[in-house]
């Protein structure tokens, strides 16, 4: 199962060369025409997007079960553990990275970088080539080449079901799980880069949506994945 949850994520990745039309054969050294450049910032024809359409973890079209009220899984949810692997709450999250430049081609897609943009918290169960492009989608700090705990353990995973959360502009203060819903509660922020790492193991296999909310129950963004660890 956790291949389906693989084939889920890789999609971006997909669409990205889909509406680029451009493949890895492009000679980076040889300067790129203007019609080029334009073939990767933008679709061929003008047209309305989504960001469930780039980003299928957001389209809540297949999540199909029961989405419980968040006072309910705040009060009956069962406390899952979790490990900071990183916290910056000064950390400002920049609106353009120098890597989705048009020069280095493979982050260069606006509609899914402004997609990226809308959201502020995103998971990773592990893959290198996966981690390598969220983590420049994301223009996290600290690129992948350095020694940084943003991306210890990240292309291995140091233990066997861990999901790894990213998340801007709030204050993880708690994670509880109950059916098929996982609650990540805390305070917004105006700023802030928090990496947790929490053990799926004892949560059963199926969809998940997760939530961001603050203490009084209110959304603050979501995703659905799939927990296929038995």
């Amino acid at each position: 199962m956790r291949v389906k949850y693989f084939s889920i994520f890789l999609l971006p990745f997909i669409i990205f060369f889909q509406s680029a039309g451009t493949g890895l054969a492009k000679d980076q050294h040889v300067p790129m025409t203007c019609e080029e450049k334009l073939k990767l910032l933008e679709p061929t024809e003008p047209k309305t997007i989504y960001d469930y359409e780039l980003l299928r973890d957001r389209d809540m079209s297949n999540f199909q079960e029961e989405v419980l009220p968040i006072s309910l899984v705040q009060k009956t949810g069962i406390k899952v553990p979790f490990s900071t692997v990183y916290k910056d709450l000064n950390w400002q999250r920049p609106v353009y990275s120098p890597l989705w430049h048009s020069s280095s081609w493979r982050w260069s897609y606006v509609p899914l970088n402004m997609a990226y943009q809308r959201h502020i918290v995103f998971d990773y169960q592990g893959g290198l080539s996966w981690w390598y492009d969220l983590s420049s989608y994301l223009a996290l700090p600290n690129g992948i080449d350095t020694a940084s705990p943003i991306h210890e353990y990240a292309f291995t995973i140091k233990y066997p079901y861990v999901v790894r959360l990213i998340v801007f502009n709030f204050n993880i203060t708690s994670i509880k799980h109950y059916k098929n819903q996982i609650l990540v509660s805390g305070e917004p922020l105006r700023k802030g880069l928090t990496l947790v790492d929490f053990d799926t193991k004892n949560l059963p296999a199926s969809k998940k949506l997760l939530q961001l909310a603050t203490p009084d129950g209110h959304e603050i963004d979501y995703l659905y994945m799939y927990l296929g660890n038995h």
